[in-house]
């Protein structure tokens, strides 16, 4: 049997969750008609089968049917109807969770309220009420939850209006600016920082959402998460960072740590990373920058705010990995490699990304041919394709290859003709004035001091350029040679 939706499914179900489904599978409320005891049959086929290796339709149709003749079509109709029963199952199970008690008592609440339960209708709000008031963490669930309650209010009185009162408007519209501000912010937020790192057309409407952000001072004093988010908006906006802009917003999250849940905390600590990423790039000189960054990785490690759902991005791995080896911690990033190797989000690639961040660690303890022996030929992910192939050019100017020249105008070609949907203009440029840089001091005959110095002004001047500190260190070295 080819893979299905429901073979897809299945292969997401831990072991208890596919014997929980066989006792739901029998509810007549999910599984109806003539057809509910195949059903039945099919999921005990399926949900303990080894996938994926395969399982003809013949097979599955003897078990399913026993007796019974093929039908052409028959056991299609079967999968369909498993595969909404296990979907039904996952439905039920996500509802009934209990961080969802919320969502649990307004829906009763709703329901007793459309059958004249009057006195059960009061009952619920009463009861979501407590559950606000018992929230510690004011996040933008909790927003959503707020308003919806104010609205059921507001529902209740219009039903019973005594023309008198204001029906609650007041706090309906109160909560709903709280959840509109702070989810508005949020987003532009994540399209500000994508605008940062990648090629991102900014349509008028956008333009003008950007530019009109005005938070009432009640919100910003009043919600910490709201204030943040507004102080992610004001730096994003700005056109150069500086690195007291990433410790002013540090000493925001620690003062306010205690008022935020972890997911506010994981999310405002990566907005934090990706600041001081920015930072760096435009002040690629500052060690203090970079052993902060460090710090905020070593620390959000511990915590697990770089896993998401038990696992590492490839781009994480290895930034972590850069990382220590710029603030001269080898070792360090040495035992981290080999200890989340298999967190990796990777597929197929694992010992590609595995490999790489190998060679960071040789090429920090000055191991140059080890490091030239583990980069891959080739990466799906650009960061680790771009990252390998810089690296694999240091390296060879480290040994002074005779295959360096050859390397750097590959990588240039490279560089020219990967489509803009890969790489923004900015790490483009970075790239294209390494290369460029480093093809000029390649060039510069030996004992002209004054080339040289030429070239380490042009290296200057370019702020931004890929490798910058490497570069710097290394025309340092030719002049001190010639």
């Amino acid at each position: 049997m080819e893979q299905s939706q429901l073979t897809e499914l299945i292969l997401t179900l831990s072991p208890e969750e596919k014997k929980q489904v066989l006792e739901f599978a029998p509810l007549s409320l999910f599984t109806k008609g003539k057809y509910k005891h195949y059903v039945v049959n099919l999921l005990n086929v399926c949900l303990f089968h080894d996938w994926p290796n395969p399982l003809s339709k013949e097979e599955i149709y003897a078990t399913v049917f026993p007796g019974e003749p093929f039908v052409e079509g028959k056991l299609e109709k079967m999968m369909v109807e498993a595969h909404k029963l296990v979907r039904s199952f996952l439905l039920t199970q996500h509802y009934f969770r209990a961080e969802n008690e919320f969502d649990q008592v307004f829906d009763f609440g709703e329901i007793t309220r459309v059958r004249k339960l009057v006195g059960r209708s009061k009952s619920a709000l009463n009861r979501l009420q407590k559950i606000q008031e018992t929230i510690h963490f004011k996040n933008s669930n909790f927003f959503l939850n707020q308003f919806k309650l104010e609205y059921a209010y507001h529902d209740v009185e219009s039903l019973n209006n005594q023309v008198k009162g204001d029906l609650n408007i007041p706090n309906v519209i109160h909560a709903l600016e709280a959840h509109y501000y702070l989810n508005r912010i949020a987003l532009l937020n994540r399209f500000l920082l994508q605008q940062k790192v990648a090629t991102v057309e900014v349509s008028e409407i956008l333009q003008h959402l950007l530019a009109s952000i005005e938070i009432p001072e009640k919100y910003l004093t009043s919600s910490p998460v709201i204030k943040i988010q507004y102080t992610i908006y004001c730096l994003l906006q700005k056109v150069a960072l500086d690195p007291a802009d990433a410790k002013y917003f540090f000493n925001l999250l620690q003062v306010n740590e205690k008022s935020l849940d972890g997911n506010a905390l994981q999310e405002f600590y990566t907005y934090l990373r990706n600041i001081c990423v920015l930072i760096l790039n435009q002040h690629p000189d500052r060690q203090d920058m970079y052993e902060l960054l460090f710090d905020l990785y070593e620390d959000n490690l511990k915590r697990g705010f770089l896993h998401y759902d038990g696992k590492l991005l490839p781009s994480r791995y290895l930034a972590i990995t850069e990382y220590a080896a710029r603030v001269n911690k080898p070792y360090w990033a040495l035992e981290f490699i080999n200890k989340y190797r298999y967190d990796v989000i990777s597929d197929q690639n694992a010992e590609d990304v595995y490999r790489l961040n190998l060679a960071f660690y040789y090429f920090a303890i000055g191991d140059f041919q080890q490091c030239l022996d583990q980069i891959p030929s080739h990466s799906t992910f650009v960061d680790y394709q771009i990252a390998g192939k810089r690296l694999e050019i240091k390296a060879f100017y480290e040994l002074q290859s005779e295959l360096l020249t050859f390397k750097v105008d590959a990588f240039k070609m490279f560089l020219s003709r990967t489509s803009k949907k890969l790489l923004s203009d900015v790490r483009r440029q970075m790239n294209l004035d390494f290369v460029n840089l480093l093809n000029q001091m390649i060039a510069a005959p030996p004992g002209d001091t004054k080339r040289l110095e030429r070239i380490r002004g042009k290296i200057l001047e370019k702020q931004h350029a890929a490798e910058r500190r490497w570069l710097l260190a290394k025309i340092k070295v030719l002049l001190k040679e010639k």
